[in-house]
């Protein structure tokens, strides 16, 4: 196999820990990730071929090569284009709380300029932008990517057991690449759910951060971010979207819980396991435990 071929990949789906996992591959000795996180040529620059695509992974020869770009999850021939590429690679899956997931997409879209006005509402914004709900259907997207490569070569992390042990899930993530346990662990919180009142100069500090980072001085760049006038600078600069966009109503919450139910119940079914996410706990009356017994219902015989 060429050396600048990529051995994994990260198909999303966005806002679900991708970037989490995107620097813990950056700080494993043994492997080669793309400068850009999202290189997307799966889904939108396959036209540019497997040439092009093999530049985002030069350098030294490593064991693994990689990139991480969560518009692959949905995307409907990237499954097919990435097993045509490599039918040996390797898949990770980040998922979280559809629901959660849903309005963390709309805070992100808002922090970017992307919506204005009356669709800075969560309830307006969902008739504004379908990806807020389809890229919460996982069950019905991992579904292309399971038909493509065999079970054992996907790995599906959530974003909630992230949160509770960084340090077991990253351990996941190397064992599934037969590479040692990272012995330090940096650890940092990625795209928060922030925007800079100086845009300028938010996305100046955050370009220089990402270049030290990428030239493995990680520790570096949070020691110098912990500098009191530094801390205060960057502080000042910051404003919480939370403060800016009102939360969703609980008749909304409610509802999408509702409409993402029998996606949970389905991807429980794929995985095998059930998902860490309070709302679908089984409980008398809960949307996703009524999924889940229409799905194992008996059907009539056939007469």
């Amino acid at each position: 196999m060429s050396e600048t071929r990529a051995t994994f990949i990260g198909i999303g789906a966005q806002k679900c820990a991708s970037t989490w996992l995107y620097d813990i591959l950056r700080q494993c000795p043994g492997v080669t990730v793309s400068d850009e996180k999202e290189v997307d040529f799966f889904s939108y620059y396959f036209d540019r071929g497997y040439e092009w695509y093999g530049r985002r992974f030069a350098g030294p020869a490593r064991p693994h090569r990689g990139e991480i770009s969560p518009s692959y999850l949905i995307h409907p021939d990237a499954p097919a284009r990435a097993a045509a590429y490599n039918p040996a690679l390797r898949i990770f899956v980040t998922l979280r709380d559809p629901v959660d997931r849903a309005f963390s997409n709309h805070l992100h879209e808002v922090r970017k300029g992307h919506v204005s006005g009356r669709n800075l509402v969560f309830e307006t914004a969902l008739a504004n932008n379908p990806l807020y709900l389809d890229q919460g259907r996982y069950a019905t997207h991992l579904q292309r990517w399971l038909a493509r490569f065999p079970r054992d070569r996907v790995h599906v992390l959530f974003q909630e057991e992230i949160g509770r042990d960084r340090i077991g899930t990253a351990r996941l993530v190397t064992d599934a690449l037969d590479l040692a346990p990272l012995e330090t662990l940096l650890d940092r919180r990625s795209n928060e759910s922030v925007r800079y009142r100086n845009r300028q100069l938010g996305e100046w500090l955050w370009r220089a951060g990402h270049a030290a980072r990428g030239k493995g001085l990680g520790g570096v760049v949070e020691r110098v971010k912990a500098v009191p006038g530094i801390r205060q600078l960057h502080a000042l600069n910051r404003e919480p979207m939370k403060a800016v966009v009102a939360p969703m109503t609980p008749a909304t919450e409610a509802r999408l819980t509702e409409h993402f139910a029998p996606e949970v119940a389905a991807l429980e079914s794929l995985l095998g396991r059930p998902v860490p996410w309070p709302r679908y706990r089984s409980s008398p009356g809960n949307p996703a435990e009524t999924a889940r017994g229409e799905a194992k219902a008996p059907h009539a015989p056939a007469h």
